[in-house]
């Protein structure tokens, strides 16, 4: 709410001039009656992919619910406001006339005053025209989709726009919410999608930023994967007859690269060897200043006899072979070797590695300064949050309740610290609503207070096609079926993602009323009872509630166990008959694959 200093000079001086015939419409206006007619994008901003596409998607937006066109233009006209993008880059006056909101979304913060993404922006109204700006264009981006979101009110819950693309045709619209601010606590938000762009856009309308790389969306990859192996053999010093590259049989002999489960972290050699890979994709290209060094994803073997014996991490400190994070001791020295030779040829590089199923546990070593972990909680229960300590009363699984004590060393070990989830990722969720969301959300409190930078979930893509399959413990199924039955969740996901602390029953009333029209109290019904269900039955269930539930379990559990059965299946009918439109479609499926399931039990 700081005042905005006026300006001295033009700002738009170098634009080009507004044509002489340019339509302007008047359907738009600022919540004092002001017209605004048109879209400014700084001439300076021609270049800038992001910007660009911020730009046209506004304009695509305001034609699909007002039917009119805005144009783009360099510059406001006289007689009406305009809704101005800009960046300091883009419009440098906008430095000093919003100084305040600019040094608020360049402050990042610290792991001890709470960390920030730099992608916030702030939306302001000075005279006839809205400001939307950002530090760096992704925040402006950000900014031009909170304002259609929040002023024309639309929802974008699905990559297929013709599922996904929720709003309601209006004649005339205001852009009333304004004088304000924003920025996430995570520097990194997103779900996995390689580079499908109708995936990728979805996210980034919802102001995630980590997807495949797609620059003109502020889109980048997350950095995480199981790289050793090829980063080893890819190295410009990589000797295919060295044999300690790799692991052993029981009687010490190498089994190479082809029988070897991961390299072996005992060895120097082999921090050398990747150490030179990563310097040398640095110095090809300055742009790339992080290389993700992953473990592959499977359990590794035995390196004879180094892995029988205490292991020495710093001078007369020692982890025995019994100890828990022994393995994860030795293998997290040996990319400390791997930063420091990193740091030392490019003193801005950094690398990243997980801490994950094999090294999951927080090493005695201590951390360098420029890596990167990426915590991967592979057996995570999900009835409680990560961090609740008190599984350990309940979950016989160790491998699900150590995440509650691990997490907060790690925060405190490493730099940096990103976690790679798997709420989005249950391969049998197709025939379930995965309940999730409170967990969800009193994870990413928890995370915000540690100051934990990013956050993903593995998961799949809701690619349009019909041929997307995904497999996991073979189990196959289309990966849109997915976000078919779990579309709430997805979505909650990715506005959490933004604000961990948005009023989670109000935004789950507001999708239900946007997305399912007069199917609305039914659905909130049925997700109220889901997760009723799925929290009832949780204080007397031993078992790891994770991943890899299987759908019968799942029912028999959480539904018919707490005979929410008939309710649930009776508060979908309800839905389908009530509901029109494309959405009946998805209320049908999720109704089909609970009356199968159901059906299973004699009596329910």
């Amino acid at each position: 709410t700081e005042p905005v200093s006026e300006p001295e000079t033009d700002l738009f001086a170098d634009a080009d001039p507004i044509p002489e015939d340019l339509a302007i419409p008047s359907c738009l206006k600022t919540a004092d009656g002001s017209i605004l007619g048109t879209i400014v994008l700084p001439k300076a901003a021609a270049e800038d992919p992001v910007l660009n596409t911020a730009a046209q998607d506004l304009q695509y937006h305001l034609k699909k619910v007002l039917g009119a066109d805005f144009p783009i233009v360099s510059r406001p006209g006289e007689g009406y406001g305009s809704i101005i993008l800009a960046t300091p880059d883009t419009l440098p006056a906008i430095t000093e006339m919003f100084a305040d909101d600019l040094a608020w979304l360049k402050d990042l913060g610290s792991k001890e005053t709470g960390k920030w993404a730099s992608d916030g922006f702030a939306i302001r109204q000075y005279e006839e025209n809205i400001y939307v700006i950002g530090a760096v264009s992704k925040g402006a981006m950000n900014g031009v989709y909170d304002l259609i979101e929040d002023n024309l009110g639309v929802l974008w819950i699905r990559a297929d726009e013709a599922k996904g693309l929720i709003y309601d045709e209006l004649e005339e619209a205001a852009v009333a919410k304004v004088d304000y601010r924003e920025k996430s606590p995570f520097a990194q938000r997103g779900v996995p999608g390689g580079r499908d762009r109708s995936n990728a856009l979805m996210l980034a309308r919802n102001k995630c930023n980590s997807s495949g790389t797609i620059p003109d969306l502020g889109m980048t990859y997350f950095g995480c994967g199981h790289t050793i192996f090829s980063l080893l053999k890819s190295s410009p010093i990589y000797d295919p007859n060295e044999t300690e590259y790799w692991e052993t049989d029981e009687d010490g002999n190498s089994l190479g690269p082809d029988e070897s489960e991961q390299v072996n972290p005992w060895s120097d050699k082999v921090a050398e060897v990747i150490a030179a890979s990563v310097i040398a994709k640095m110095q090809a290209d300055p742009s790339v200043r992080f290389v993700f060094i992953g473990e592959e994803d499977e359990q590794h073997g035995r390196v004879v006899p180094f892995d029988t014996e205490p292991f020495e991490y710093a001078p007369g400190q020692f982890v025995q072979p019994e100890d828990r994070n022994y393995y994860s001791t030795v293998f997290h020295t040996m990319i400390n070797k791997v930063a420091r030779m990193v740091k030392e040829a490019v003193p801005d590089g950094w690398v990243g590695t997980f801490a994950y199923v094999m090294g999951i546990a927080p090493p005695a070593c201590e951390i360098e300064d420029n890596v990167r972990i990426c915590y991967a909680p592979l057996k995570e229960d999900f009835t409680v949050s990560i961090l609740d300590m008190s599984l350990q009363d309940r979950v016989r699984e160790a491998e699900s309740y150590y995440h509650c004590q691990d997490i907060p060393v790690w925060a405190e070990k490493a730099s940096s610290l990103v976690t790679w989830q798997y709420y989005l990722c249950n391969p049998h969720g197709t025939q379930f609503s995965w309940p999730v969301w409170t967990r969800m959300q009193e994870d990413f409190q928890g995370y915000m207070k540690l100051g934990i930078d990013g956050v993903t979930s593995d998961g799949f893509a809701d690619v349009p096609t019909e041929n997307h399959w995904m497999q996991i413990n073979g189990v196959q199924a289309l990966c849109s079926d997915y976000w078919e039955m779990n579309e709430l969740l997805c979505w909650l996901f990715q506005k959490l993602l933004w604000n961990p602390y948005e009023d989670l029953p109000a935004l789950i009333s507001y999708f239900c009323d946007k997305v399912y029209g007069d199917a609305s109290p039914y659905m909130q019904e049925y997700y109220r009872l889901m997760e009723q269900g799925f929290h009832g039955a949780a204080p007397d269930y031993h078992k790891s509630t994770n991943l890899k539930i299987h759908e019968a379990e799942y029912y028999k559990v959480f539904v018919y166990k707490q005979d929410i059965g008939r309710a649930v299946l009776d508060a979908l009918e309800q839905a389908l008959n009530a509901a029109s439109g494309p959405i009946r479609d998805t209320i049908q499926y999720m109704r089909d694959c609970v009356k199968t399931n159901m059906s299973n039990f004699r009596s329910f």
